[in-house]
């Protein structure tokens, strides 16, 4: 990555850990026999996957065998909400309506295949009401997916309490927690959820590589055919070098995570209050739970891909959004979601960042957001003129 450029769209990908690079390296020259092999290099390719499924669990405060890897979390989305339907009599699905896509446009999918469906509102500042579900719970419903922290806003949600609920009311709870893992605790046990689903890229994991983590006593069915890797619940020859990415990321995550979390803050403070010194600035979510890495904010009178074009001519790279949205003229679901109008919600910007970006020039890129911004109002205010 260029070092001129500061990258604060952690909440898109982050730069891979160099413990998880040097991993995937070694892997790739020590690690190549097919995991399902029974002989020495099938076997030296098993042990990667089962170290890394340990690692994993150990970081998310979950049994080994409750641990499922697959492609990512859009694919372990997919693979819980499609099987409970299948499995399931008289499914009646909810989720939030500030989920990822990949909840949301399954949610979608099944409603327009005759599936009772709901979506869960939030109001001005993304928060969710527990009553609501409450009372949707007492009509019948049967999954209830919420994420454990959104990608856009940062907003943290309380799982124990929804958890709560849903299993007063006979139903099961998935929640999403990629965005979370690496920046806040997650403990799969003692939240008391059903299914979590996680990928590991946004905290310096590997692409490409996922986990559905089930509680015990219930199953999880293949989304796939084809084989009987993940026994049988997710066929396809293992990505051994991801897998060893994988491990080496959760171990860093399992011994730094409060440390990561203690910077991330203290780097946060710094930045909000760099850009508060700009004029008529907007900070959005729910500013009381939101994660430390990520801040959503509108400025009056600019357009929030405008701002974006502009900052990334000035070496800063930022966001408007959920990246699996890119490029479509369309303002973000979670910001209409939260009651903006079209115009406003265009003026979202998200700025997220890791504990390996430098506060020094966070701040300095504070500073120049908000030279940037003045210009473009200048820039508008003479055109208008």
């Amino acid at each position: 990555m260029n070092e001129q450029r500061l990258y604060l769209d952690w909440n898109a990908t982050a730069p891979m850990l160099d413990c998880v690079r040097e991993a995937m390296t070694e892997a790739f020259v020590e690690a190549v026999g097919n995991a399902s092999s029974v002989h020495r290099e099938g076997q030296r390719a098993r042990a990667v996957v089962e170290r890394a499924r340990r690692s994993v669990a150990n970081a998310i405060g979950a049994p080994a065998q409750a641990v499922v890897f697959t492609g990512g979390a859009t694919e372990s989305n997919n693979q819980v909400i499609y099987d409970h339907v299948e499995t399931t009599d008289d499914p009646f699905v909810i989720c939030t309506a500030v989920e990822h896509p990949s909840v949301l446009e399954v949610v979608e999918s099944l409603q327009h295949r005759g599936v009772r469906t709901e979506i869960w509102p939030v109001d001005e500042r993304g928060r969710l009401d527990l009553q609501w579900l409450e009372e949707r719970l007492d009509t019948g419903a049967t999954l209830v997916s919420a994420m454990w922290a959104n990608n856009e806003m940062g907003n943290i949600y309380e799982v124990g309490p929804i958890a709560e609920l849903v299993h007063q009311r006979g139903a099961v709870l998935h929640v999403d927690g990629t965005q979370a893992l690496g920046r806040i605790e997650l403990d799969f046990k003692e939240a008391g959820v059903d299914y979590l689903t996680l990928s590991f890229h946004k905290m310096g994991g590997p692409k490409g590589v996922g986990a559905t983590v089930v509680r015990e006593g219930l199953k999880v069915g293949a989304l796939l055919a084809g084989g009987h890797q993940e026994r049988g619940r997710r066929p396809g020859t293992e990505n051994v070098p991801a897998m060893a990415g994988l491990d080496a990321a959760a171990r860093q995550l399992t011994s730094e995570r409060e440390r990561w979390s203690e910077t991330l803050h203290q780097m946060k403070s710094s930045f909000v209050e760099t850009l508060s010194d700009i004029d008529n600035v907007e900070f959005r979510g729910d500013l009381d739970r939101q994660l430390p890495n990520t801040v959503n904010i509108a400025f009056e009178g600019v357009d929030g891909e405008d701002l974006l074009l502009a900052l990334d001519l000035e070496g800063i790279s930022a966001s408007s959004g959920s990246a699996c949205t890119a490029g479509s003229l369309e303002p973000s679901h979670v910001i209409l979601a939260m009651g903006y109008d079209q115009n406003r919600a265009r003026q979202s910007v998200r700025f997220s960042f890791g504990p390996s970006t430098d506060e020094e020039r966070l701040v300095e890129a504070g500073r120049r957001i908000g030279a940037v911004v003045e210009r473009l109002r200048a820039l508008k205010a003479d055109w208008r003129g």
